[in-house]
């Protein structure tokens, strides 16, 4: 029987318009306050559990830098005291994302999906496996992290072992596994490219959180996963855009379960860590609209 939630609620939202840069991008920030509204009036989430980096911020140390964005991640995972069962976590990043050869020819297509910091041009990107490091791999079983990652590349930007499909789940060719409730909800498939939404939606954000934000709060009860992934695809393809989002888990779950923050699903995997089958050369994929980089 899972333990009750610890009550620990911790949520870490990140925003980079690179103001100023040939990367500029205009939503990404209106998008961390669109998530932040959602949590604190949808879900009931305290305005103190979350933390928020953007590059309108004054504050150096609120700052999205490589530096804060590392720090905050921990933070995330293991709060003041360490992450305990129950725990209760939420990240979503706005912002460019971008690919980088995988050294070790784990991913499918040879390469580690990236986000880019607001400093990426001098501290470089964080790849998907220092991520899964800072953040999946510390947490225990039931606790429970919803990620939503608005960014190019962004399919696999945990490297989740299971992957949605209409015909159920789809594990990775080198699954790494988690004893944790993990799911990642990102804006395109690792090789597509996510939209800033232009101002004929009202002000400008990411498609993908724009979307997830309307049908969330156009659902009086919670829809079920299956009902979630239709709803953004529906919405997303009415507002003419082309890209799919998609959903990764650490655990399987049956799609007809409701989409909760707080509805923990115990560890089914049969072992925990990465399950080498296979390598894979590099390939990486050409951005639709030019590379940030």
């Amino acid at each position: 029987r899972p333990p009750r939630l610890s009550g620990q609620r911790r949520a870490l939202l990140v925003g980079v318009n690179y103001n100023g840069t040939k990367a500029q991008l205009r939503g990404c920030v209106n998008d961390v306050r669109n998530i932040q509204h959602l949590l604190i009036e949808t879900f009931g989430w305290p305005a103190a559990c979350i933390r928020a980096l953007t590059d309108e911020d004054p504050d150096p140390r609120r700052q999205p830098t490589r530096h804060n964005i590392e720090a905050h991640l921990r933070w995330l995972a293991n709060g003041e005291h360490g992450a305990s069962p129950g725990d209760v976590l939420f990240l979503h990043f706005s912002g460019h994302g971008s690919q980088k050869e995988d050294p070790q020819h784990l991913e499918e297509d040879g390469m580690n999906e990236t986000i880019l910091p607001v400093d990426f041009q001098s501290a470089g990107m964080i790849t998907d496996d220092e991520i899964t490091e800072l953040l999946v791999r510390p947490l225990p079983e039931y606790a429970k992290l919803t990620a939503i990652m608005d960014c190019c590349h962004s399919g696999t930007g945990m490297d989740l072992p299971y992957g949605h499909t209409s015909r159920g789940w789809r594990m990775e060719t080198n699954p790494w596994f988690h004893v944790s409730d993990v799911q990642l909800f990102s804006g395109c498939e690792d090789h597509g490219t996510s939209a800033d939404v232009s101002s004929r939606y009202g002000k400008n954000g990411g498609a993908m959180t724009t979307a997830f934000c309307d049908v969330l709060r156009s659902n009086p009860s919670p829809p079920s996963y299956t009902q979630l992934i239709v709803e953004l695809n529906k919405t997303m393809k009415a507002r003419g855009f082309g890209q799919r989002p998609q959903l990764t888990s650490s655990q399987q779950f049956n799609f007809d379960r409701p989409f909760l923050l707080t509805d923990v699903v115990p560890n089914g995997n049969p072992t925990i860590g990465r399950v080498v089958n296979q390598r894979f050369p590099a390939n990486p994929r050409p951005f639709a609209s030019g590379d940030p980089l």
